[in-house]
């Protein structure tokens, strides 16, 4: 695992492309400009905390990106909460033109989410990329393996954790070597939350530059 700043955030940003170049056609395909980069999000926020805190962080971590888009397409029941039946049913849905999924949350692996992993992982070898959050447990649960969690048993997740003040992973969240790297994110937004949804809005701004081909001298 790799722990980092912002500012040598695009030597990650360039080692997260050559993995992402290494799922061959698929992912040769989906980097072809096609005009928007369309991000799929899944959290476990009200909507109205997506569209007043998250969605605009996001415009302004990739503003350089007129085409990022950020979507909302984690699904509510009745009480507001994540549905996670129809958590499944949207994933296997995805809208046409997603260009990655973003996953702002990680469970633990039990009897419930096993099924996730399953799909996920389908979705990841079928050349889906998925980025997300490395996660923390519920405060009532310890903290535990990333091994342990849904998407540190995905092959090829882009799992992003989050740095404190002194560059040293927040002690409550989940850990391990399947955490691709740990980021500080700016001193008002340390301990939300935020690294990962950076990490993603950068790599959806550089999405469209990404040719395997053109790789080398992207981040020159």
């Amino acid at each position: 695992m790799t722990t980092c700043n912002l500012w040598n955030f695009k030597k990650i940003l360039a080692g997260s492309f050559l993995i992402l170049a290494s799922c061959g056609a698929t992912w040769a395909q989906a980097a072809l400009p096609n005009g928007k980069t369309t991000v799929i999000y899944f959290g476990q926020q009200k909507a109205t905390e997506f569209d007043s805190k998250i969605k605009p962080f996001f415009a302004e971590q990739s503003r350089p990106c007129k085409s990022c888009d950020l979507v909302n397409y984690t699904p509510y029941d009745a009480t507001g909460e994540v549905d996670m039946e129809a958590l499944k049913e949207r994933i296997t849905s995805l809208p046409e033109g997603t260009s990655f999924v973003f996953f702002d949350f990680n469970l633990k692996v039990n009897d419930s989410t096993k099924d996730l992993v399953q799909l996920l992982s389908k979705k990841s070898e079928a050349g889906l990329v998925i980025v997300g959050s490395a996660g923390v447990p519920p405060a009532t649960e310890s903290s535990g393996p990333l091994s342990r969690t849904v998407l540190g048993q995905v092959p090829g997740a882009l799992i992003i954790g989050e740095l404190g003040e002194r560059d040293r992973l927040v002690p409550t969240g989940f850990y391990g070597p399947e955490m691709l790297t740990a980021l500080r994110p700016p001193k008002d937004h340390i301990g939300q939350g935020y690294s990962p949804l950076i990490f993603a809005a950068n790599l959806a701004e550089n999405w469209q530059k990404k040719i395997p081909s053109r790789m080398g001298g992207l981040f020159a």
